[in-house]
């Protein structure tokens, strides 16, 4: 048993685990100053979600590749009191029946609880997150469209200076990558059908957000900021892609038969195998809102959760 007294944790240090369904991440930062400094940011790739079965049940292989980067990811927060780790997780512990035998011991691990969120509540968080992280640019003032892809679910929300409208949707860069790349060959017709499905699934809520205005779009995850630097442009001091840019990207895609092959400048090895479906479900958003140009902020899920603690 840790001694949460014990003299080598910073009291003033807090950290930030989101257990999402493609990777995990941490952001450890100095609470001591106001805005809070960052000090550390790491992230893995687990594929969590790649365990869920049909049945929505974590394959056992799926929960020990969880727990060994929860127990590294303990040992990178070894600084932080428990009491100050706040570890949120998303739709593949959402959706999962047995989750249980994954929160239980990593809970153990981490000595703190792991709050597992609603897709609204993941939504916000978001929202506050990329709010908290472009607060001192000129669009911070627009009315926004926030898009972030996770790995099981995409999570759309409008606001101004508070998310108005907000939804979840169950599609996410892993679960496509299983459902229409099941072979892990790559075809223009696979992705269409990905682009299809994603305008389909948005279809039903499309007038939640296209009877509201909007000035800026920003996206907020892994797979806006690889299609971002793919794009290589820059806008508002914020990385950006555009309808153009992602006619490039598809090009680039197709250069390759499978998606163990996909290598690409700017792209982070582990990137490549979930690139095609995440490319798939940004092409279906922006077709379905004709959106001509989105930008990226590294502010997300993990940013409004400190946000919420240090505010």
């Amino acid at each position: 048993m840790i001694d949460h007294n014990e003299h080598n944790y910073k009291p003033w240090l807090a950290a930030a685990l989101d257990l999402g369904s493609n990777s995990f991440h941490v952001t450890i930062v100095d609470t001591r100053k106001h805005p809070y400094r960052v000090l550390f940011r790491y992230g893995e790739k687990v594929q969590l979600g790649a365990g869920l079965n049909a049945d929505n049940q974590l394959s056992a292989k799926a929960v020990e590749r969880g727990l060994v980067c929860i127990r590294d990811m303990a040992k990178r927060m070894a600084q932080v009191a428990p009491q100050n780790r706040y570890v949120v997780a998303t739709n593949t512990l959402r959706v999962a029946h047995n989750r249980a035998t994954f929160v239980a011991p990593a809970e153990a691990i981490l000595q703190t609880n792991i709050r597992v969120v609603s897709g609204d509540e993941e939504a916000e968080l978001i929202y506050r997150g990329v709010m908290d992280e472009i607060k001192t640019l000129a669009v911070a003032a627009d009315p926004k469209l926030v898009i972030d892809i996770g790995g099981g679910s995409t999570e759309i929300i409008w606001g101004d200076d508070s998310p108005q409208v907000l939804n979840s949707f169950s599609m996410g860069c892993v679960a496509f990558s299983a459902q229409f790349f099941p072979q892990r060959l790559i075809s223009a017709a696979a992705l269409d059908q990905a682009i299809d499905a994603t305008k389909g699934i948005l279809a039903e809520r499309k007038q939640d957000y296209t009877q509201q205005p909007w000035q800026v779009c920003i996206g907020s995850s892994g797979t806006v900021k690889a299609l971002a630097a793919l794009s290589e442009q820059t806008e508002h001091g914020l990385p950006m892609l555009t309808a153009a840019s992602m006619h490039d990207v598809r090009t680039q895609i197709m250069q390759f038969a499978s998606l163990d092959e996909v290598r690409l400048p700017y792209l982070r090895p582990d990137r490549g195998e979930v690139l095609p479906a995440g490319f798939a479900i940004m092409q279906g958003v922006m077709e379905t809102f004709d959106l001509q140009k989105v930008y990226f902020s590294t502010g997300a899920l993990r940013e409004g959760v400190i946000a919420s603690i240090t505010r």
